[in-house]
């Protein structure tokens, strides 16, 4: 089983060296948000996220250095991008696996799998004005408060985490309005309409 350890100023944090292809394409990833202008809080919580990584003792030498212990990071990778230093926050949770005996194949399988799971959650660019009526309707205000520092994410901060402009936002409300009311008059208008259109002959094609 994994062991669990706290960062602290004691352990040292490096990048696994199988990691480092899929760490330096997660440095690279076009991403639509804009890291540096998410408000702290978030920003903090999301830079303590637990890492997956080998834990490796060097012991000390006879009238030596202390002994050093050095945590090879895998996973996830872009929790670094939010440190405020070159080692995660103390307190960070490091999950252990050096008793599993990953070999440099699983862990760079891993590391990628890591990178790439960004893509799962990337935000369609024609949709961005929609994150803020989504947020307000599944997020309560209080948890917009402490995370995001407002009562509700606002069309400014849209702006600053994506560079796009008020304009382009707008016009992304007016086509999202523009769909909702075509599929709307799609729609059968009343039960006999429904019963009519099941009653219509149909083909394997249809």
């Amino acid at each position: 089983m994994p062991a669990i350890v706290l960062a602290s100023s004691s352990i040292h944090l490096e990048l696994h060296p199988a990691a480092r292809a899929a760490y330096e394409w997660c440095t690279h990833y076009p991403r639509w948000i804009n890291w540096s202008n998410l408000p702290h809080p978030m920003a903090t919580e999301l830079s303590q996220e637990p890492l997956r990584g080998i834990m490796l003792d060097s012991p000390a030498a006879p009238n030596g250095p202390k002994s050093t212990r050095t945590f090879q990071l895998f996973a996830p990778l872009w929790t670094i991008q939010l440190w405020s230093t070159a080692q995660p926050p103390d307190g960070t949770i490091l999950i252990d696996y050096r008793a599993i005996k990953m070999t440099d194949e699983q862990i760079e399988h891993a590391a990628w799998l890591s990178a790439l799971s960004s893509l799962l959650g990337s935000v369609n660019p024609l949709q961005i004005s929609e994150i803020r009526d989504s947020l307000a309707a599944h997020m309560p205000i209080h948890t917009h408060r402490e995370i995001l520092q407002t009562k509700t994410l606002n069309d400014p901060m849209l702006c600053r985490w994506t560079g796009l402009s008020r304009g382009t936002l707008l016009h992304q409300r007016r086509q999202k309005k523009s769909r909702e009311q075509i599929e709307k008059a799609s729609l059968p208008s009343s039960i006999d309409d429904v019963l009519d259109a099941l009653k219509k002959p149909w083909s394997p094609d249809d």
